[in-house]
């Protein structure tokens, strides 16, 4: 899902060539955008240095904020998904029933994914793309709206808005680790040997 969250979004805004910053944005550090906090001494935590491939302030700037967000959408209820599952828990009933498949023996992990038949994986597919079309013919677009800012971080709002953004990072991250382990055990020590 996450292959096709940024293909479909890119289908929607292009991949011109990157474009200078926008005059009606008002050119700050990159700190005052949310994220950066207390756990990182209040400084962007970026040692790879990504953050300078594409120039803050420009339209691809915000595209790549806005594809984080999502991608920390999707990951949070992959991650819960995934403990779900790992944990034994399926929905009752058919998945499939001209496969005669039930949501009980639908393995855990990546395996699930390669025993749900090819019809159920292209309205999977099919759903994530609508929402995502959806998302993008929305008025106005999200990247005419300005670069976003932390603002004051006291109004609920605020946190609110910052808590997701961690929340999608972490969960990222979970979701990586629990990819990891289940192809490679033993690469997330952390982890049951099982995934």
């Amino acid at each position: 899902m996450l292959s096709l969250s940024s293909v479909s979004s890119t289908a929607f805004t292009g991949l011109a060539a990157p474009r200078a910053p926008r005059a009606d944005v008002r050119m700050a550090s990159i700190e005052d955008l949310p994220g950066a906090g207390p756990e990182t001494q209040g400084k962007v935590f970026d040692p790879l240095g990504l953050a300078k491939t594409v120039p803050y302030g420009s339209s691809q700037f915000e595209w790549m904020r806005t594809a984080e967000l999502k991608h920390g959408r999707v990951c949070m209820a992959a991650s819960v998904g995934w403990l779900i599952s790992e944990a034994g828990i399926h929905f009752p009933g058919y998945l499939s029933k001209s496969a005669d498949l039930t949501f009980a023996a639908v393995p855990a992990g990546v395996a699930g994914w390669a025993a749900v038949p090819m019809a159920g994986k292209m309205q999977i597919l099919a759903a994530c793309g609508a929402i995502e079309a959806y998302t993008e013919i929305q008025k106005p677009h999200y990247l005419n709206a300005g670069m976003p800012t932390a603002g004051s971080g006291s109004t609920k709002t605020e946190r609110r808005k910052l808590s997701e953004l961690k929340n999608g990072r972490l969960a990222m991250i979970a979701v990586a680790g629990f990819y990891a382990q289940s192809v490679l055990p033993g690469s997330v020590p952390m982890l049951p040997a099982g995934w």
